[in-house]
């Protein structure tokens, strides 16, 4: 009797962690892809992306009209994205002790000068369709959690398009020199000055990591 009540127990241990792992398959982050489409004359260059606290992989596609692409974290119900477009180092505030002294190496939150040159966006997916609102920071600079960095000039941006569920509207630049009236030493030292913005910025943004998760029946990889 005894042995039959301990294998009914074993028995319900394993279903429920059967049930935890599916679980924690569907409440897995799903990814949202975004594009940065570079106009025909343009001088395709790499840009860095970050986003809450990691950098963000990417990918170049160099066809006819180049692109980059990239992926976000995302949770199944979140409709809700903001973008920052900027060339100007993102700065922080650490987190402080009840004493008000910074805590060591943390960070509360990124902030940038309300006053320099960036650009803000807000997109909200409803009824089938992105709706971007273009916004200011805060007077203290704070940029909320989780904001989408992309680090170009703003006078790069010509406008956003498209987008649907599973992808966000794709950026698309023109920094074709003639139309940024700059020579070409003025584009190569704005280009020296980006990378040195993505080397400050690499401080405060863990590489990503990626792990993947194969169900037992290997039909659904995961990668969170």
């Amino acid at each position: 009797m005894n042995k039959i009540k301990m294998t009914s127990y074993l028995l319900v241990l394993v279903i429920f962690g059967i049930f935890s792992i599916g679980t924690q398959a569907v409440t897995a982050p799903s990814l949202i892809i975004g594009t940065i489409q570079f106009s025909k004359d343009s001088t395709v260059v790499p840009i860095n992306i970050n986003c809450g606290g990691a950098q963000i992989p990417t990918s170049l596609h160099t066809t006819i009209n180049s692109k980059i692409t990239f992926e976000i974290p995302k949770s199944s119900d979140q409709y809700h994205f903001d973008v920052l477009v900027t060339q100007e180092k993102i700065e922080f505030e650490p987190k402080r002790y009840p004493n008000g002294d910074p805590v060591p190496n943390t960070v509360d939150y990124l902030t940038i000068n309300p006053n320099s040159s960036y650009l803000f966006y807000e997109f909200e997916f409803i009824n089938n369709g992105w709706i971007i609102t273009k916004k200011g920071v805060p007077g203290n600079g704070r940029i909320p959690d989780k904001t989408i960095i992309i680090e170009c000039y703003s006078e790069w941006v010509d406008h956003f398009e498209g987008g649907s569920i599973v992808e966000l509207p794709t950026l698309f630049l023109n920094n074709n020199i003639t139309g940024l009236s700059q020579t070409e030493n003025d584009f190569k030292e704005a280009l020296i000055k980006l990378e040195l913005t993505a080397l400050d910025s690499k401080i405060i943004n863990a590489p990503t990591k990626q792990q993947i998760i194969t169900l037992a029946d290997k039909k659904l990889t995961l990668i969170i």
